[in-house]
């Protein structure tokens, strides 16, 4: 047996859960993410030799699926069209009671967001990383996260005080 291979796929297992909420945090919709995750996962094994030793294991992995997200998003659908199918639908009236509706709400007014806002809050707000890191993962400025990061919260906020979440 392998160790190094067998370091690498234990690993990759631990770091699935996480990876797979930054992929919903990409695409927005479970099948999607769902894919996205497996393509990620099957790139990791196929090309784990690749993978560094001693550097940040969750970053190459979160660099690997929003480059296939990004190929995908290239390859299947002009831009355009894509941001045109971003708006969800509105929950039944049963479930716009209580915890549940208003976390369903939230979750579509996430959706609403550009992928790149998207992205940037859920690095920041949901999986705690810091600007710099969010900044090297995206392979973009640190002012750019705080931009993204200030205007995500800014329309969230909007979409609250309108009380379309409420």
């Amino acid at each position: 047996m392998n160790s190094a291979y067998d370091r690498f796929t234990q690993d990759l297992l631990q770091a699935l859960p996480a990876l797979r909420r930054y992929c919903y945090a990409l695409t927005g919709k479970t099948a999607d993410a769902d894919d996205l995750l497996q393509s990620a996962a099957e790139k990791a094994l196929k090309n784990w030799q690749l993978y560094q030793v001693g550097t940040h294991f969750d970053r190459w992995l979160y660099r690997l699926c929003r480059n296939d997200w990004i190929d995908s998003m290239r390859k299947d659908q002009p831009t355009e069209e894509w941001l045109e199918d971003v708006d969800p639908q509105s929950p039944p009236l049963e479930q716009e009671i209580g915890q549940k509706m208003g976390l369903e709400l939230v979750q579509a007014e996430l959706g609403k967001l550009s992928d790149a806002l998207r992205t940037v809050l859920y690095l920041v707000a949901v999986e705690g990383r810091s600007y710099k890191e969010t900044a090297e993962l995206l392979e973009i400025p640190q002012g750019t996260v705080m931009s993204r990061l200030a205007r995500a919260r800014a329309q969230l906020s909007q979409a609250l005080n309108a009380g379309d979440l409420l």
